[in-house]
């Protein structure tokens, strides 16, 4: 019996149906941006027949979550002449440039200039209250909201605190640490009106509707086939960037509500839902698939949460907030073990089918440290600019070869159609 896979042979004259997954990772999608600009440097340059080569010119399908689905919409969204807005090296100077205004660094110093002041006479007022208005807060909060939240967001009207501490509580506990403004704005900018259905090549990205409680794959050619879900791309792209904590919940209408938050909690690596949205559009058309898929750094061993704790008594705040690391274990843990996964079960896929020179996985190595998604200090966008200069310049030999199958595969389709 056979393995329930065309082997590498069986349809060869058939083609190859090309996948491009790009995984989320907020200001490290710099990392993937220059790896596509290196391949896409090489197509330019094997390619005589398209000089002006892109990447939304050799993929069928082109997938990314978060900060990889704006990347796809970059890639993907026409200009006046029906070519894409973006090319890949354009990408990465987006990112170097939009990246504080989308992350402002706030400082312990920019809080403190914007304290109150207060003296003596104002606290004890305040105080004498205190207690009063805590009770009432707590008398309401258990049909409403935790008695926790609930003295928080006491705290927050309290005039008698400093100001620069208010803001510090209510951004780090009680609200997103960004209000979301510029990154609407950059993004309404960019991507303008354009609607999911004229992208130049099938997208897919995935996002999470918080009132549905479950996964939306936003696709172009369901978009074609359905105009509920035919949304602008610029509204799926702040949909699947809305990550919890960071950015508010995301809400539009076509014809329908969408309420979104980060496309991260369905898939932060989306090549698999990629893979079976493709089964699905395509069915059993005979082509192997053939799949890039690009992360945007994974942490190493070298700085992991060892220091000054034992996790064996860590409670649901320590999970949630690591202070020496300044992170979140539980979130970190969740996104890259899905992460890994999800690879681990394509290679074994595409080895069982006998495929395994037709998936490439491009993951750089970086310290936890280095890892947080919105530290868009000059900084850190340089340390990440040669993370990705090292990945590209490391797998070279990869790019080469991968790029070379594209313009073969790419020559064949155009040869069929002409044909035809």
């Amino acid at each position: 019996m056979g393995n329930g896979c065309s082997s590498t042979s069986d349809h060869d004259h058939q083609g190859l149906t090309t996948i491009l997954s790009i995984d989320g990772g907020g200001v490290r999608g710099i990392i993937p941006s220059i790896v596509l600009a290196a391949l896409e440097a090489k197509l330019q340059k094997l390619d005589v027949d398209n000089k002006d080569a892109r990447i939304a010119d050799y993929f069928d399908f082109i997938a990314g979550t978060s900060t990889g689905g704006l990347m796809t919409a970059m890639l993907t969204t026409p200009n006046a002449e029906k070519r894409p807005s973006f090319e890949a090296k354009d990408i990465v100077n987006f990112y170097l440039e939009k990246s504080a205004l989308i992350f402002p660094q706030t400082t312990l110093k920019s809080l403190e200039d914007d304290q109150l002041s207060y003296d003596e006479a104002a606290i004890n007022s305040s105080l004498d209250e205190a207690t009063k208005q805590i009770q009432q807060y707590y008398e309401m909060s258990h049909k409403i909201i935790d008695p926790l939240i609930a003295t928080l967001r006491y705290l927050l009207t309290c005039t008698w605190l400093p100001n620069f501490f208010r803001k510090r509580l209510g951004k780090t506990l009680l609200f997103p640490k960004y209000d979301g403004v510029k990154l609407h704005e950059v993004i309404n900018e960019e991507m303008g009106q354009k609607l999911l259905s004229d992208a130049l090549t099938n997208v897919i990205i995935p996002t999470f509707d918080i009132k549905l409680f479950r996964s939306i794959i936003f696709s172009s050619l369901k978009a074609q086939r359905d105009k509920s879900a035919d949304a602008r791309i610029a509204d799926i792209c702040i949909g699947t960037s809305a990550a919890p904590s960071y950015f508010p919940p995301y809400s539009f209408k076509t014809t329908v509500d969408f309420n979104l938050a980060d496309g991260g909690l369905a898939a932060n690596n989306p090549s698999l839902i990629a893979v079976c949205e493709v089964m699905k559009e395509q069915k059993t058309d005979g082509r192997k698939p053939l799949i890039l898929s690009l992360g945007t750094g994974a942490a190493n061993q070298s700085d992991r949460y060892e220091v000054g704790s034992d996790p064996s008594k860590w409670g649901i705040l320590r999970w949630l907030w690591y202070s020496e690391n300044n992170g979140s274990p539980l979130i970190e843990i969740l996104t890259t073990a899905s992460d890994e996964m999800i690879s681990t079960y394509i290679s074994s896929f595409f080895q069982y089918c006998g495929w395994e020179d037709n998936y490439y996985r491009l993951q750089a190595e970086m310290k936890l440290s280095d890892t947080k998604m919105d530290d868009a200090s000059q900084e850190n966008l340089k340390k990440l600019v040669k993370i990705g200069e090292d990945l590209a310049a490391k797998q070279d030999a990869e790019l080469e070869a991968l790029a070379h199958k594209l313009i073969e595969n790419r020559k064949a389709r155009n040869m069929a159609s002409m044909a035809v």
